[in-house]
């Protein structure tokens, strides 16, 4: 019997498709579809309106942006007045303007938030300003800002899919690509509204470049050294101007340019390493130094705030306290409290927050692999920037805490170490390939089920995390939306209030908000009468379960920065009445104290506002 021949073209696409190109689409095309479904599970289960402060605040920037008041911010922190009064008397301004125009910002870089400023500028308005539509909606502009961190999110997987593929093998490229997308905390990451996914892309990009330039000093196959020439001056002052953009994104990257300086001088000839060290400051500086004379000018250090976080949390300035400060005795900074409080933070990052960095047990690849030599010249290179930048992070990380890593333990922009997961999960990918080619299995299954059994294990708290039941989409308590804008929708525009979450109240209420003053009618340099009074009058106060919620004993009745917490107390001993003086005489609601909110204003608004 005589059989046609298959048409050529069909047995080129069926060789493409088990030998050539096309298996590598196909391949592609199944990982592609998985990312699809795992985001789309994701989006019904996982994602959660903004739970953390460093995202409303962020948020907040973004939108005064686009509005187009320049760098305000409606979070106006006592410190911010405090500082930037200063240095308005000096300049012979008007320093009870800071109050009564819109407040600039000084705690915060400008480049996340600009790129907000552009989301929302684009964005129709009804979804900048619009609200959730029911209590399983979240916020149109919270939604959209999770879009655009997810750009970055597959940005960063398609980046380092590509540089496993170029500098090892398409094997390691996807394996490593499978790990990061397999981590809940990388996406929670990226729908947090915080910019930790945009400085994984960069840190990725750092680590490129300099190994590149690594690559580009090595010498040629022939075994002669290579000419001296202006390449290294390029890419040194292209690895500046990435490190000049992190800075501008958080200024804790700025503790990554010493490892990077050390390593990049370790690496290229002695003839050119100044030259290249020098092109490298340089061009961070260029990038840098505009924005921290502006906000030199503004308070009279060049980070703002930020300068003076090492501080925070230290018996000096205990826990909040420093923000709070209407007039703090800066005298009182030791730089023995610093280094106790790095050392104490350090033990506790090293034995709970280092060995958990991946979210899941594939971090012990990394560990292991830090600690043996390579062989290959660039994954050796690859070793070393990661050792000198996780020696630098973990004091760093010490260094810079502050209550916002109590309250949100992850997903905080004080998580220096999440910057890492994505180069040091394709760090891990090699040590994990490295050690598979390395045992002898007896048959091809044994090792299939080598690789597939402990990928499964490591992916397995991400599936179950999109399995039912499905969990509220709102991050309470205290972020409870609908409290939250049914309280401050009774309030007129332009109106400021005294609470303890600041940052909801202005991301959600689009008020002017102060954090809680440390004194109430105690103490003249820290009062809540000495802005009430003589500044600007408060509207409203809001309590939450952050103030009302509260150990007895420890809190209320021992911790002299806890004022708001005994006036909430002595309020429901009274039986509900507003003690004697106070201005905000008006409570909203019989039992929403007992609920955990406090909500007082100086007029019954919600009253007016049914008539």
């Amino acid at each position: 019997m005589q059989f046609n021949a298959p048409p050529k073209g069909i047995q080129e696409l069926i060789h493409s498709l088990e030998e050539g190109r096309g298996r590598m689409w196909v391949q592609r095309l199944i990982v592609l579809l998985l990312a699809i479904i795992a985001l789309g599970l994701y989006h019904i289960d996982g994602v959660k309106n903004f739970g953390t402060v460093e995202a409303m605040d962020l948020a907040q920037l973004g939108r005064s942006l686009s509005e187009g008041r320049g760098f305000t911010t409606q979070i106006i922190r006592p410190l911010s007045l405090h500082l930037q009064s200063a240095k308005a008397v000096e300049q012979g301004k008007d320093p009870r303007r800071l109050l009564t125009v819109a407040h600039p910002d000084i705690s915060h870089p400008p480049l996340y938030p600009a790129a907000l400023a552009v989301l929302f500028k684009v964005l129709p308005q009804r979804w900048v300003y619009g609200t959730e539509a029911g209590p399983n909606r979240r916020p149109p502009a919270e939604v959209a800002v999770g879009c655009l961190n997810f750009l970055g999110f597959a940005a960063l997987a398609f980046l380092l899919f590509q540089v496993g593929r170029r500098w090892f093998e398409h094997s390691i490229g996807a394996l490593a690509v499978l790990v990061f997308l397999g981590s809940k905390n990388n996406w929670d990451f990226a729908f947090s509204g915080l910019s930790t996914i945009w400085l994984g892309l960069l840190c990725v990009a750092v680590a490129v470049v300099a190994l590149h330039i690594g690559v580009a000093a090595e010498p040629d196959k022939d075994g002669r050294a290579r000419p001296v020439n202006f390449r290294y001056s390029l890419w040194s002052a292209a690895l500046g101007g990435l490190l000049g953009l992190g800075f501008l994104t958080s200024y804790s990257f700025g503790f990554i340019v010493l490892p990077v300086a050390i390593c990049v001088g370790w690496w290229v000839p002695s003839a050119v390493r100044l030259r290249t060290l020098w092109t490298l400051l340089l061009a961070f500086l260029l990038l840098t130094t505009p924005w921290m004379v502006r906000n030199f000018v503004r308070s009279g250090l060049p980070l703002g705030i930020s300068t003076l976080v090492p501080w925070v949390g230290t018996a000096a300035f205990p826990v909040d306290s420093l923000e709070r400060s209407q007039n703090p005795d800066l005298s009182r900074l030791r730089l023995a409290e610093v280094l106790t409080k790095v050392l104490s933070n350090s033990q506790s990052i090293l034995s709970n927050e280092v060995p958990r960095m991946f979210g899941n047990w594939f971090g012990a690849f990394l560990l292991v692999g830090l600690l043996l030599p390579m062989a290959d010249a660039r994954m050796s290179r690859l070793r070393w920037l990661l050792l000198a930048q996780l020696m630098m992070l973990v004091p760093a990380q010490a260094l810079i805490q502050t209550p916002l890593s109590t309250q949100s333990p992850v997903l905080n922009s004080e998580n220096l170490l999440a910057w890492l997961v994505p180069l040091a999960g394709l760090y891990a990918a090699v040590v994990f390939r490295w050690a598979l080619d390395t045992f002898q299995f007896p048959y091809p299954l044994a090792r299939w089920m080598a690789l597939v059994v402990p990928l499964g294990l490591c992916l397995m708290p991400f599936t179950l995390s999109l399995l039912p039941p499905r969990q509220p989409v709102m991050a309470s308590p205290p972020y409870y939306l609908p409290v939250i804008r049914q309280l401050l929708g009774y309030l007129p525009a332009g109106s400021m209030v005294l609470t303890d979450m600041p940052a909801a109240v202005a991301w959600y209420g689009h008020l002017d908000a102060m954090p809680l003053t440390l004194r109430a009618g105690l103490d003249p340099k820290e009062d809540f009468y000495r802005i009430h009074d003589f500044q600007r009058p408060f509207k409203a106060m809001l309590l939450t379960p952050l103030t009302c919620d509260q150990l007895w004993h420890s809190k209320l009745m021992n911790d002299p920065n806890t004022v708001w917490g005994r006036f909430y107390m002595d309020y429901l001993l009274r039986g509900g009445n507003i003690p004697t003086g106070f201005p905000l005489k008006f409570v909203f609601g019989d039992r929403y104290p007992e609920n955990g909110y406090l909500f007082a204003a100086d007029r019954p608004y919600w009253r007016e506002s049914r008539k």
